[in-house]
């Protein structure tokens, strides 16, 4: 499968910047092949990485079905090999994101959740995706999609496989509840106690919560069905 990576401006959706350090680097999914710092996640083999004369990049990865149906029971055993792969101490590449979150909020023009994001910041940093909804989980688990990745709290890329999930309708909202379970048992014992629970629970809450606080109620079924499961997760917390 080939993928080109090319810087986009600051003017589209979704911005990219030539700085290493800014949230949005446009070659930071390059970087992770070049490196191998997603490797204890698992991810398609990178045939060839190619710069090219245009300034683009052109990734050849292995070209990985699909999932042809998600089940409460398979998402648990993707966030287990997440939270294993999380448990190691993180890199600390300078082109790794850093405060990826409050930039995300700002595109949605979010500008409440200071004292979660502070919360968030202050607690252990481990590689986080990012963007971990299921469509970025191919089968055996491999994960793509690499361009946010970064350092911050351990429970974050756990809730958005849930409620993204629920927001793309990658599995039924009925299904909401059961999915989280599995979810969350499978990642902490992913985790094995590398990060205080109590921590990675708020992350898990608080942080998907403040992460689709943008989500409007009324435009689409799946997303009022993830507001009120986001709702009822943290009542239940």
């Amino acid at each position: 499968m080939l993928k080109v990576i090319v810087e986009g401006g600051s003017e589209s959706r979704w911005p990219s910047s030539p700085d290493p350090r800014h949230p949005y680097y446009w070659r930071r999914e390059a970087c992770v092949y070049e490196s191998g710092v997603a490797a204890a996640f698992g991810t398609p083999a990178c045939r060839a990485l190619v710069q090219r004369d245009d300034g683009s990049v052109a990734l050849w990865l292995e070209d990985v079905p699909e999932v042809s149906a998600w089940t409460p029971e398979l998402l648990g055993e993707v966030a287990r090999s997440v939270g294993s792969a999380q448990a190691s101490a993180p890199p600390e590449h300078a082109w790794l994101s850093r405060g990826w979150l409050r930039a995300y909020l700002d595109l949605h023009g979010v500008t409440r959740g200071d004292d979660v994001l502070r919360r968030l910041y202050a607690l252990p940093p481990t590689l986080c995706h990012h963007d971990l909804h299921p469509a970025n989980v191919l089968a055996g688990r491999l994960v793509i999609d690499w361009a946010y990745c970064g350092l911050a709290p351990a429970g974050l890329d756990a809730g958005v496989l849930v409620a993204d999930g629920i927001a793309d309708e990658a599995f039924p909202a009925g299904q909401a509840d059961e999915v989280a379970d599995a979810v969350w048992r499978g990642y902490v014992a992913g985790l094995d106690g590398a990060f205080d629970e109590d921590a990675v629970r708020f992350a898990f809450v608080h942080g998907t919560a403040l992460r689709l606080s943008w989500l409007p109620r009324g435009e689409k079924p799946a997303w009022d069905a993830t507001i009120d499961f986001l709702e009822r997760l943290a009542s239940q917390s």
